[in-house]
C-alpha cells in the first residue's frame, strides 16, 4: 500500500484523512495499514462509518465493532445513520446507487466539518477487475472500462484508494494477522446483484478457463486505459474551447469544426456539451451519442430529445443543447403604426423603432442599436407600419432583380426558424414591404438621385431602467 501511495502521490505529510470503514476485511485492512503509515507521514486519521439502516441489529453490531476498533487504535470515530431504503424510494435509485450516494454525502459533510482534504476508501484490485468487467458488460466507453481511479477530485479535496493494487486475499490475511475477524455483509454475496455474479461466477470461470492471472491482467489494462483516457480528455478540453460556447443557458457546438474532427473526439465533445447543460453524461447512451453525430450532419431544424430533459437541435451553423423545450417562445403576430417622427415600442420583442425625416434619430446609446436604414420617404408614404412576417409576404430585395417570397429570403440568409417571427418589417399602408430590418431594403423604396426626402429608421433595444 505504501508503494501505491507513492506511485500515485495519494498521501502527503500532515494530511488529514477520513478513513471510510464498513467493518469488512478491505476497509479494516486499510485502516490498520494507514495507522502504521501515520507516523511515517504524520497523518491525522478519522474513522467514518455509515449505517444504511437496512440490516437491523446486524448493522448496529457492525457499527459498534468499527467503533471499538477505532478506540483501540486511538482514532476518532464518526457515525451517521441514513435511511437508505427511503433514499431508494424517494430518488428512484438502486440499492447500490443509494448506498453510494449516502456514503459520499456523509464523507463530504464530515470532511467540511473537520476541514479534511482526503477521504480514503477501501477498493482493491479485485474491485478493479470486477468494475472493468461490469463496465464492459454494460457497454461503457474508454472512461468506463478504465475502471476505478486511485485518485479522484472531490469538492473538499480528494478521494484516495490506497488498496487498489492489493488483492482481497491479502486484506483478509492482513486483518487476520492482527487477530481480527472482520464483519460480513450478506449483500456482498447475494447473487441477485450483477457485481456479485461477476465476483463469484464469472471471474472464477475466467481464472480457470482463460487466464489464472485474470484479475491482475484486468487491473493492468485499467491502468493503461486510464492513461489513454486522460490523454483524450486533455485533447477534448483543448478542442472544446474552440468548438463549443456557452450562450446563456444553452451550449452551441460549431458543426463545421466538429465535423472535421476524428470520431473519437467528436463523441467526447458531444458528451461534454450534453453534460454542460445536464450536469453529467451518465444517462447518455451510445445510441444517443450516435444520434447526435447524425444530427451534426442533418438538415437544419432537426431535433433530438435526450435524457434529463435535454434537447438538441440543428441550426445552420451549430448543434444547440438546451434543457427543456428547445423552441424559443413563439412571438405572436403584431402590427403597430410607425410614429414619424418619434419612437414606436414593440413590447413583444423588447425593441423600439425610432423614425425621423431628413436627419437620423439621435441614439443615446450606440450599443443598443440593432439595425439602421434609410429610404425614400415620398415613395414610402405617410402611413407606415412596423410588424413581423405574415404568410405569403413577398418583396423586391435590392439587387435581386425581381420579387421573392420573404420566407425563401430568410432561409437563404440562414435565419434560424425559431427567429424568423422576430424579424421586424416596415410596410406602407398598401402592405408593401419597405425594409426587412437589418437585412435588405425593398428596391422600390431605395434612395436615389431623385429622392427629395429621406426616412431614417433605427431599431434598438429598449434601455433597461434601473431603480
Amino acid at each position: 500500500m505504501r508503494a501505491t501511495c507513492q506511485r500515485y502521490q495519494l498521501l502527503a505529510p500532515r494530511d488529514k484523512v477520513i478513513v471510510a470503514v464498513s467493518g469488512g476485511a478491505d476497509s479494516t485492512a486499510m485502516l490498520l495499514a494507514l495507522k502504521e503509515l501515520s507516523t511515517e507521514y504524520d497523518l491525522h486519521l478519522y474513522v467514518a462509518h455509515l449505517n444504511h439502516l437496512m440490516r437491523g441489529e446486524q448493522a448496529e453490531a457492525d457499527a459498534n465493532w468499527v467503533k471499538e476498533l477505532a478506540v483501540r487504535l486511538d482514532v476518532p470515530f464518526f457515525r451517521r445513520d441514513t435511511d437508505v431504503p427511503a433514499l431508494i424510494r424517494d430518488e428512484g435509485l438502486t440499492v447500490e446507487q443509494a448506498g453510494r450516494v449516502a456514503r459520499y454525502r456523509f464523507y463530504e459533510d464530515l470532511a467540511r466539518e473537520l476541514k479534511v482534504n482526503k477521504v480514503a476508501v477501501g477498493q482493491t484490485q479485485d474491485d478493479q477487475a470486477e468494475t472493468v468487467l461490469l463496465s464492459l458488460l454494460r457497454g461503457s466507453g474508454l472512461s468506463g472500462i478504465a475502471g476505478i481511479r486511485p485518485l479522484r477530485s472531490a469538492p473538499y479535496g480528494w478521494v484516495i484508494r490506497p488498496l487498489l493494487e492489493v488483492t482481497r486475499r491479502e486484506t483478509e490475511a492482513y486483518t487476520a494477522s492482527f487477530g481480527l475477524v472482520p464483519r460480513h455483509d450478506p449483500y456482498n454475496v447475494d447473487l441477485a446483484y450483477l457485481r456479485n455474479r461477476i465476483r463469484y461466477q464469472l471471474l472464477p470461470w475466467l481464472k480457470d478457463q482463460a487466464n489464472p492471472n485474470i484479475k491482475e491482467v484486468l487491473a493492468q489494462s485499467a491502468a493503461i486505459w486510464q492513461q489513454e483516457d486522460d490523454y483524450l480528455a486533455a485533447m477534448t478540453d483543448q478542442v472544446y474551447q474552440q468548438v463549443a460556447e456557452l450562450a446563456g443557458s444553452e451550449v452551441r457546438v460549431d458543426t463545421a469544426q466538429l465535423n472535421r474532427l476524428p470520431v473519437a473526439l467528436k463523441r467526447r465533445l458531444l458528451r461534454r456539451a450534453f453534460a454542460a447543460v445536464a450536469g453529467d453524461d451518465r444517462n447518455l447512451s451510445f445510441e444517443h451519442t450516435e444520434a447526435l453525430l447524425g444530427l451534426a450532419v442533418a438538415s437544419v431544424g432537426k431535433e433530438l430529445h435526450l435524457p434529463q430533459q435535454v434537447q438538441a437541435r440543428r441550426t445552420y451553423h451549430h448543434l444547440v443543447f438546451t434543457v427543456g423545450s428547445c423552441h424559443e417562445e413563439e412571438v405572436p403576430e403584431f402590427c403597430y403604426p410607425l410614429v414619424v417622427p418619434g419612437v414606436t415600442f414593440i413590447p413583444e420583442l423588447g425593441l423600439e423603432v425610432a423614425a425621423s425625416v431628413d436627419q437620423p434619430p439621435v441614439d443615446s446609446l450606440s450599443s443598443s442599436l440593432v439595425a439602421a436604414g434609410f429610404f425614400d420617404y415620398n415613395e414610402a408614404g405617410c402611413n407606415l407600419y412596423v410588424r413581423n412576417r405574415r404568410q405569403g409576404d413577398r418583396f423586391y430585395p435590392q439587387g435581386a432583380g425581381g420579387s421573392r417570397k420573404l420566407s425563401d429570403f430568410l432561409i437563404d440568409r440562414k435565419i434560424p426558424r425559431q427567429q424568423r417571427d422576430q424579424v421586424l418589417i416596415i410596410t406602407n399602408g398598401a402592405g408593401d414591404i419597405i425594409w426587412v430590418a437589418g437585412l435588405r431594403v425593398d428596391a422600390r423604396f431605395i434612395v436615389t438621385g431623385k429622392t427629395k426626402r429621406k426616412l431614417f429608421v433605427h431599431v434598438r433595444r429598449r434601455p433597461t431602467i434601473v431603480s
